[in-house]
């Protein structure tokens, strides 16, 4: 009685939820070519104009050491569409309805594929209530349209796309509701993700748009420094080694040791491997730690950390003894389907790693928490 009992309440759960993972966080399909017109460029024309003005493009540093201001412009595309009704800000005035867009730049490899190069920006719009309102209804009619089935999938290449890739119907629809909300006239934030060394250095950064100027943010937990760098020279990528966190975040909750040198972690460190971890599992947490009090790296490093850990330790067993602090949501599938979860040099949030889906356990866990949001509108 008592598995039938749970049975059916996980059923409960799982059939309230009109609003899934994959509705609320949509990632797109990898181009074939350089040509491929399928995917929004930031000159795509928006709400108000570009999506992204260039003139803002020429004050961010250069995306990747092969990749120029000018470049850019040409090559970044829309690789995730996120929507949120309750952004959190600084301030007391708790929180904003936004429409946020991925971009990554596209190039083709050695064997003249098309993969995603491991840099990033992050363009956001902000929506008055009416706007995010109506924003709603047409994906929700879009979803109708089209016969698009999310419930209880994973997150991943959206379904509605997944089999036809680019040249998919219903994502040519989907980018007309983008440009009907999103462009030159309410985007507000830039942030960006830079990378360096040959890939094995990444730098963050975030600017608030002011006209077409931008103005550099100080980020949480640094002390008012505005840019942030993380390093990894480990081969293979099963560890840390050589690099770590520029500046170091201050507060009890960091993971600065497991990222500095995870090789040269001995018997003696246990115990601050053991924290480390809880801080990572917090990281991931929603519930924890917003974009507002979190640093940039420790957010995006917080994910391999703990899968070293749990691969090269597992005697400490911390997914138990911090089980209280890892989050949970019984009415989505939260399983992380990307294939390189473990791979120190992946710190992707969502969008690509050369040709495979990468997806950071913590915009699965944000994902869950703004479709709560919004089935709680329903």
């Amino acid at each position: 009685m008592k598995i039938i009992a749970l049975f059916l309440c996980l059923f409960a759960l799982k059939t309230q939820a009109a609003w899934d993972l994959n509705d609320v966080s949509y990632l797109m399909p990898l181009p074939q070519t350089m040509q491929d017109t399928g995917l929004l460029k930031i000159s795509a024309k928006g709400r108000g104009g570009d999506l992204i003005p260039g003139i803002l493009i020429d004050q961010i540093p250069f995306l990747s050491p092969n990749i120029n201001k000018e470049s850019a412009k040409q090559v970044l595309r829309v690789f995730g569409v996120r929507i949120d009704p309750c952004f959190p800000l600084p301030t007391p005035q708790s929180c904003q309805r936004q429409l946020r867009i991925v971009w990554q730049p596209i190039e083709k490899d050695f064997d003249g594929n098309i993969r995603a190069v491991d840099a990033a920006l992050h363009s956001f719009y902000i929506l008055t209530d009416k706007e995010f309102n109506a924003l709603l209804t047409d994906i929700a009619v879009w979803k109708k349209n089209y016969s698009v089935q999310t419930e209880y999938l994973p997150l991943q290449v959206h379904p509605a796309w997944q089999d036809l890739g680019t040249q998919s119907p219903p994502l040519a629809a989907f980018h007309q509701i983008v440009l009907k909300y999103a462009g030159k006239e309410n985007l507000s934030r830039v942030t960006a993700m830079l990378l360096r060394r040959g890939g094995l250095m990444w730098t963050f950064a975030g600017y608030e748009v002011v006209g077409d100027d931008l103005q550099v943010l100080e980020i949480p937990r640094l002390e008012g420094k505005k840019s942030q760098t993380f390093i990894n020279l480990a081969y293979p990528p099963d560890k840390f080694s050589n690099g770590g966190i520029n500046p170091l975040p201050q507060g009890s909750d960091v993971i600065n040791t497991l990222v500095l040198g995870s090789d040269l972690l001995e018997e003696r460190h246990e115990e601050t491997i053991r924290n480390e971890s809880r801080a990572a599992y917090r990281m991931e947490n929603p519930k924890a730690f917003n974009p507002e009090n979190m640093d940039c790296a420790s957010c995006h490093v917080a994910q391999p950390a703990i899968h070293w850990v749990l691969n090269q330790r597992p005697n400490l067993k911390v997914d138990q003894i911090w089980n209280a602090d890892i989050y949970k949501n019984l009415r989505y599938n939260l399983e992380n389907k990307s294939p390189g979860v473990a791979n120190t040099r992946i710190i992707r949030a969502f969008g690509y790693f050369d040709a495979d889906m990468a997806i950071s356990q913590r915009v699965i866990n944000e994902s869950a928490e703004v479709a709560d949001s919004l089935n709680q509108l329903n």
